[in-house]
C-alpha cells in the first residue's frame, strides 16, 4: 500500500485536507485497518484499539531508536520520546515534576494575563491574524517564563523550535543557538537559583544524581518544544473547527461551562499532528513476532499509529463525524497514550481553555476571512494552519 498523494500535499487548504483525511482513514478502518506502507517500510494501524495497544505495550512495541535525522539515521543518545523503561521512567519523573499539577495551577493567573494582553493589542483593530498575533506567541511566552527565560526572546525560540521539529535546513543552526543559549541560562541559574522550572531541574536528582550539563540542555529542548508546538497548532485548529461549525461556537457562548469538553473535542476533531508516511519518525519497533488484527508483524519491523483514524473510530465514538463540544466521554488519542502520553497536555489544555473562555469577552461576530487562501503549516510532523485572518467586532 502507498499513501494517497494528497497526504503529502501541503498546498491543499487545511480544512479541505482534513476532510479528505477523515474520509480516507474511514475507508482504511473499514477495508484495511492494518496495512504495510511500502513508502517507508512501516506497518500502519487505523483501529482505535490497535492504536492504544501499540502505544501501551512498550515491551512488545519499543520506542528505542525511533527518531531519525535528515539522513534517516537514528540518533545515538536518544531523547525521552525514544526511551523504554526503566530509563524512560527515571527521566519522565523529572519532566512530571516540571509540569506538576501545582506548577500548572500556579501558572493560571499568568496565562490569563498573557491572553488578555495579546487580545488587548488587537481588539481595537477589528481584525487580526490569529496565528501571528495569538497562537504563535502565547505558548512560547508561557513556557519561556516557566523556564525562567526572558519572554522577549519568544520570536527566536519559536523560530528555532520550528526549525528543529520540522527538520529544516536551519535545524543544525537552531540546535547550536539553543545549546549556546541554554548553556548560558544554566550557568546563570546555577549562580542565582529561583523558583522557576529550570532551577528545579538543576536541583533535581535522578537515581541519586543531578543531571549533568548535557542532560539539562536536552531537558530544556524537550520542555520548550513540548510546551509550545501542540498548543500553537490546536489554537489554530480551534478556529478551523468553529469556522466549520459556527453553531457550536454559538452554543459555547450560551453554555460557557462547556469550555473543558470543547477543548477535548477540538483536540479529537483536528489533531495537531500529521498523519502520513514519515521517514524521520517511527512510532514503535516490534521486539518480537506479533499479530495485530489479522496481520503478522515480524520482530524488528516498524509500526506507526494513525491517531486521527482512532479519533474517528465509530466503534469508540458515537456520531464520530460530528463536532460536538459537549461530547463525553472523549478518550481521543491526540496526546498519545501510555508512557509517552504528551507531558505538556495539562499546560496545553489550560492555555486553550483560557483562550476559549476569554475570546467572547473581547470579540463578537468573529469571522474567518476566506478571501485570503488558508495554508497548512509547512511541516512533515505537525498539522495546522499557517495563517488565519479574522475579522470581528469588539465588545
Amino acid at each position: 500500500m502507498k499513501f494517497p498523494a494528497f497526504v503529502n500535499d501541503l498546498s491543499i487548504p487545511p480544512q479541505q485536507y482534513h476532510h479528505q483525511l477523515r474520509n480516507w482513514t474511514s475507508e482504511m478502518r473499514a477495508n484495511d485497518p492494518v496495512v504495510y506502507n511500502e513508502e517507508n517500510n512501516t506497518w500502519v494501524v487505523f483501529h482505535y484499539d490497535d492504536v492504544v495497544r501499540v502505544q501501551s505495550d512498550f515491551a512488545t512495541f519499543s520506542s528505542e531508536h525511533t527518531v531519525k535525522d535528515n539522513q534517516g539515521v537514528s540518533s545515538e543518545n536518544g531523547s525521552i520520546i525514544e526511551m523504554d523503561p526503566p530509563r524512560h521512567r527515571a527521566m519522565r519523573s523529572l519532566i512530571t515534576q516540571a509540569f506538576s499539577a501545582r506548577t500548572i495551577n500556579d501558572m493560571a493567573p499568568r496565562i490569563q494575563s498573557i491572553v488578555d494582553e495579546l487580545f488587548q493589542k488587537v481588539v481595537a483593530h477589528g481584525q487580526m491574524d490569529w496565528m501571528t498575533e495569538l497562537a504563535n506567541p502565547l505558548p512560547v511566552i508561557v513556557i519561556a517564563e516557566m523556564l525562567g527565560l526572558p519572554r522577549d526572546k519568544w520570536p527566536e525560540f519559536k523560530q528555532w523550535t520550528d526549525a528543529i521539529i520540522n527538520k529544516t535546513s536551519e535545524a543544525g543552526y537552531a540546535q547550536e543557538q539553543f545549546a549556546n543559549y541554554f548553556s548560558q541560562a544554566i550557568e546563570e541559574h546555577h549562580k542565582h537559583p529561583g523558583t522557576d522550572v529550570l532551577s528545579r531541574l538543576i536541583a533535581a536528582e535522578v537515581d541519586g544524581k543531578h543531571l549533568d550539563h548535557e542532560g539539562l540542555v536536552n531537558f530544556c529542548f524537550t520542555l520548550l518544544i513540548a510546551g509550545n508546538i501542540t498548543t500553537t497548532n490546536v489554537l489554530g485548529n480551534m478556529i478551523l473547527c468553529f469556522d466549520e461549525h459556527p453553531d457550536q461556537l454559538a452554543r459555547l457562548s450560551e453554555q460557557p461551562e462547556l469550555a473543558s469538553t470543547a477543548v477535548e473535542e477540538i483536540l479529537r476533531y483536528i489533531p495537531p499532528f500529521r498523519s502520513g508516511p514519515n521517514d524521520l519518525l517511527v512510532g514503535r519497533i516490534a521486539t518480537t513476532d506479533v499479530m495485530i488484527g489479522e496481520k503478522q508483524i515480524h520482530k524488528g519491523e516498524s509500526i506507526e499509529v494513525s491517531r486521527i483514524s482512532a479519533n474517528f473510530d465509530e466503534q469508540q465514538f458515537t456520531d464520530a463525524q460530528q463536532f460536538d463540544i459537549a461530547r463525553t466521554p472523549n478518550r481521543h488519542q491526540s496526546f498519545g497514550h501510555g508512557i509517552h502520553f504528551c507531558v505538556g497536555a495539562p499546560l496545553a489544555r489550560l492555555e486553550i481553555k483560557t483562550t476559549l473562555e476569554t475570546l467572547p469577552r473581547y470579540f463578537r461576530e468573529i469571522q474567518l476571512n476566506h478571501d485570503q487562501p488558508l495554508k497548512q503549516v509547512e511541516s512533515r510532523l505537525i498539522f495546522g494552519p499557517r495563517n488565519l485572518p479574522l475579522s470581528f467586532q469588539a465588545r
